[in-house]
């Protein structure tokens, strides 16, 4: 029996010299924490929205054939510089100048037959004021005279269709600019762009002089943007070509980027490019970097400071007590205060009110918030999950 009660006392012992240890480990934690400041100061901050676009000519144009035919000559390559009207590519002739020929043999014919025509009418006319032909005849004749002369004239309109498209199977630049793609081959037969079909893409040609960047932007930024903002443009592979521009347009109305009502909403928008460098090339990627605000002496702090309550859905910091020493304990811990956003920068944030200049504010949150913040979000995972 004696002997199980010492076994019990020892036990008992054992646990409260652990209990203790922990208890006092727990408590030399909580006192040994220490707390690193920065100063709330006047810093000019720059907010900078940075989102991602396309390079693109601000003048393009697919070249279409507006006549079928067959591609005899591609008189260009992918790359080529062209001048306005230049020679790109050639369908071949020979068809339309067969048919030409014909038309012209045509119209000798028909004025022959007009000719003739006229010749018959004059007569019956003369003969019809002797009495000679009844009416009948004389109108006859008439209607023949006239019916070959529109026979000419449709001849005539043959002609100047043919020799249009004749004009036509030779295709030009329509600018000067550089050839991008280029998809026409000899002996490929194309057919001809009309109102009711688009024909087929020969080739495109751009003004690579004039470049722009078309990109998206979310809902909440797009409010800060006006036309003709200065924008700053850098390119991931040619970091050396940074470049300046402007918006130049902001669509009205957001496109969705999901098909649920909740899907992020984005504004379409273009960056004209001031001086490209030669090296910049359409379709390569670029980002831009728009300044959306800025306040010269603005009260902020470094940005990672900050705290956010999204149950309060309010911004809070840590500030040093103003009559706390050098030396901190348990007892002078930094203090929870409610203060108002502004201006955010790359690095620091702009403190609106709640906050003064030369207060210092922690970098650590004290250990009994971090233990609170850790039980609500263990809370709200366990709903959550439920």
């Amino acid at each position: 029996m004696k002997r199980l009660l010492w076994i019990a006392a020892a036990l008992a012992l054992l646990l409260a010299g652990i209990g203790w240890s922990f208890y006092r480990r727990h408590a030399e934690s909580a006192v040994a924490v220490t707390y690193t400041y920065v100063k709330a100061q006047p810093r000019e901050l720059k907010q900078i929205v940075t989102i991602n676009g396309t390079i693109t000519p601000v003048l393009s144009t697919e070249i279409r054939s507006e006549v079928s035919g067959r591609i005899a000559r591609v008189l260009i390559t992918a790359g080529d510089v062209v001048t306005v009207g230049q020679p790109l590519v050639e369908l071949d002739q020979s068809t339309l100048r067969v048919q030409l020929d014909q038309v012209r043999l045509d119209i000798e014919s028909s004025r022959l037959r007009s000719e003739r025509a006229r010749l018959d009418f004059e007569r019956l006319s003369k003969l019809g004021e002797q009495k000679f032909v009844n009416t009948k005849e004389l109108q006859d004749a008439e209607i023949a005279y006239k019916l070959s002369r529109t026979d000419a004239e449709s001849q005539q309109a043959r002609v100047r269709l043919l020799e249009n498209s004749l004009g036509k199977a030779v295709i030009n630049a329509p600018y000067a600019g550089t050839v991008l793609n280029v998809v026409a081959r000899p002996g490929m037969v194309v057919t001809g762009a009309d109102a009711g079909r688009e024909g087929v893409a020969l080739l495109e040609v751009a003004d690579l002089s004039q470049l722009r960047v078309e990109a998206t932007i979310n809902e909440i930024d797009v409010a800060s943007l006006s036309l003709n903002q200065p924008v700053e443009v850098t390119f991931e592979s040619v970091p050396e070509a940074r470049a300046t521009g402007r918006v130049s347009f902001v669509s009205p109305a957001a496109k969705s980027t999901g098909t649920n009502s909740n899907a992020a909403k984005e504004f379409p928008l273009q960056i004209a490019i001031e001086s490209a460098h030669p090296r910049v090339k359409p379709g390569m990627t670029a980002r831009v970097h728009i300044e959306t605000a800025r306040v010269e002496k603005a009260i902020s702090v470094d940005a990672a400071v900050v705290f956010y309550d999204f149950d309060k859905d309010e911004s809070y910091v840590f500030v040093r007590p103003a009559k706390a020493g050098p030396d901190y304990g348990a007892d002078a811990g930094p203090v929870k205060r409610v203060v108002t956003l502004g201006v955010r920068g790359k690095e620091h944030v702009e403190i609106k009110s709640g906050l003064a200049a030369g207060e210092e504010v922690s970098r650590q949150r004290p250990p009994a918030v971090r233990e609170a913040d850790a039980k609500s979000a263990k809370k709200d995972k366990s709903n959550d999950d439920n």
